[in-house]
């Protein structure tokens, strides 16, 4: 997976298709788009202000159309809406060459008071 671009909130992604992620069929493996759509919306979710990755709560995934071995992918992450306790994020995985939908998830996460330095919140520099 090859990171293209990033901003708070929003990641794109690529993918070439090889062996190891498809299945008997020669097409990419839905547990792969799987793992993509959480993996990749974490990234997003981590790219905000907050910074926390959080815990799943919910995760479905809407297979489209195959990608086939070979084929280029792209992943498209957005967080929806970051809230206090949950965030919400949505996934699309497309084909580089035609732009047709190959599967589309959502992906929810318990937030907590997460935060990724590990450090008390404060608004003294000096408190850890």
């Amino acid at each position: 997976v090859t990171l293209v671009s990033a901003t708070p909130g929003k990641l794109i992604c690529e993918m070439r298709v090889e062996d190891d992620h498809a299945n008997k069929y020669g097409t990419l493996h839905g547990g792969m788009i799987a793992t993509l759509v959480d993996n990749i919306s974490t990234l997003a979710l981590v790219s905000t202000e907050r910074g926390a990755p959080g815990v799943s709560v919910d995760m479905n995934i809407t297979y489209m159309a195959p990608a086939k071995i070979g084929e280029d992918i792209v992943i498209t992450a957005h967080v929806l809406k970051e809230g206090k306790t949950l965030a919400f994020t949505s996934v699309d995985v497309m084909k580089k060459a035609t732009g047709k939908l190959v599967a589309q998830g959502r992906h929810t996460k318990h937030l907590g008071n997460q935060n990724t330095t590990g450090l008390k919140k404060s608004n003294s520099e000096h408190q850890v």
